[in-house]
């Protein structure tokens, strides 16, 4: 065939092919690279096979709070920023006194703004392809496997380490999460520390918002 039609002949291919392959970078990368060969009238009509963009949760808030820059941090892959700014998010919303003490009181968190909560669990999920936020956690916790057990739980979700001891995070020992998405097991993120007991993250696990959202995690 002559180079027009064979070019065409590809053309035509590659938009049957793309909604097969979207959100794979390898057929992504192939793809693409045939597609610099063709005519630039001609690629600028073809669909290219790429992740497929992500549609932003409203961010909704019952207390004029900034879930911005989660957004940005989620949007941008940055999970360790999110993480923090979560951290801190929670802190924030839960009043004056947690942010003077720089924590959430597992008595405080019953009282987080529905909307609040559930913005950012949106966030951290729509950014993750449904693989981390609270309420993937919850919904692992209340699993017939797991059954309520927080001990399961970190194995599951990659808190802990295959002799059970918890993973650290301190200013000696460094970082031991992980923060590649496509790495990380789900529901890994966000953290939620343990080390003033279980209840702050039991009471996340029943707060309304995240109860909701657990039962539309697939």
């Amino acid at each position: 065939l002559p180079r027009r039609a064979r070019q065409s002949r590809f053309a035509r291919m590659l938009l049957l092919l793309a909604p097969l392959c979207a959100g794979f970078a390898g057929p992504a990368a192939v793809i693409n690279a045939h597609m610099s060969r063709l005519p630039a009238a001609r690629v600028s009509t073809i669909a290219l096979c790429a992740a497929p963009a992500v549609t932003q949760p409203p961010l909704e808030t019952e207390c004029d709070f900034n879930h911005a820059p989660l957004a940005a941090a989620l949007a941008g892959g940055d999970l360790l920023e999110a993480d923090r700014i979560t951290r801190q998010a929670l802190i924030e919303l839960a009043g004056e006194q947690a942010v003077l003490r720089e924590f959430v009181y597992f008595t405080e968190v019953k009282k987080l703004p529905y909307k609040d909560m559930a913005t950012i669990d949106a966030l951290w999920r729509a950014y993750t392809g449904d693989k981390q936020g609270y309420s993937v956690q919850a919904k692992i916790l209340r699993s017939p496997k797991i059954g309520g057990d927080l001990v399961q739980l970190y194995a599951r979700i990659g808190w802990s380490k295959p002799d059970g001891t918890l993973l650290r995070w301190t200013a000696d020992d460094g970082n031991e999460f992980i923060y590649d998405n496509e790495k990380a097991p789900a529901g890994h993120l966000p953290l939620t520390s343990t080390l003033r007991g279980t209840r702050q993250l039991l009471e996340l696990m029943e707060h309304p918002a995240i109860v909701d959202a657990s039962k539309t995690v697939p």
